[in-house]
């Protein structure tokens, strides 16, 4: 995992339309309580889902946002120790590509051990 190194968090226009205001947080099933994902959310408000473009880790869901995807060979998130489902793939109205995330199975908590400028 990326703790104790310097994360550079993404600024672009999705970032600017929520405020300006972004943060890290940790994606963890609420099953097992293991780290589930790195994602970086912008704005305040609920987490309804999870676009591709802001995962941090784990490096298989990281990857995820290079690929040539269709929704059809995009996997679903799951967490790795239980095989809990936590979200499943969707496209947002403007184009990107994202996890909607299901409601129970995961808790989101800020992390504060990982940097970021």
């Amino acid at each position: 995992m990326a703790r104790g190194i310097a994360i550079r968090l993404k600024h672009d226009s999705y970032l600017a339309e929520r405020g300006g205001s972004a943060k890290l947080v940790d994606i963890i099933c609420a099953r097992c309580n293991a780290r589930v994902l790195l994602y970086q959310k912008d704005g305040p408000g609920w987490l309804k889902r999870c676009y591709l473009n802001r995962i941090f880790e784990p490096p298989e869901y990281e990857k995820l946002q290079n690929e040539d995807l269709t929704i059809g060979t995009m996997p679903n998130l799951i967490c790795q120790k239980c095989k809990n489902l936590v979200g499943t793939p969707m496209v947002h109205k403007d184009g990107r590509f994202a996890f909607m995330l299901k409601r129970g199975s995961f808790i989101r908590k800020q992390n504060k051990t990982v940097k970021y400028r």
